[in-house]
């Protein structure tokens, strides 16, 4: 069997993130309405740490999720931080600059665990 490469390692754990989390939160942060995509409310850019991290998957509907990174509404973030609460959103902040090593090892955790 080919060993895969830590980019397509990635690429299932990403998949697998929105599936497992669209079926865990049903329901749109903002509106209430079904999910349809989860949200990285600290970008996967911006914190390798936070990626797979169920507290910074936030459920969007593809209307609200493109009105926040097209038109950068700030609507969209002030609907979010409201119904998770500064609580949330300050433990996202503290643990956001922790930097964690992206291996074959650790993204087949991810993925063992998501499935």
């Amino acid at each position: 069997m080919a060993t895969k490469s830590i980019a397509t390692l990635k690429r299932k754990a990403d998949r697998l993130f929105q599936l497992k989390l669209i079926e865990e939160k049903p329901d749109s942060a903002v509106s209430g309405q079904a999910t349809e995509v989860i949200h990285h409310f600290i970008n996967k850019s911006k914190s390798n740490n936070l990626r797979y991290d169920w507290h910074n998957g936030v459920p969007l509907t593809c209307k609200e999720h493109n009105q926040h990174h097209l038109s950068g509404d700030p609507a969209i973030v002030i609907a979010i931080k409201e119904h998770y609460g500064d609580e949330w959103f300050a433990d996202l902040q503290a643990r956001r600059r922790i930097i964690r090593k992206f291996n074959k090892g650790y993204l087949r955790g991810v993925i063992e665990e998501l499935s």
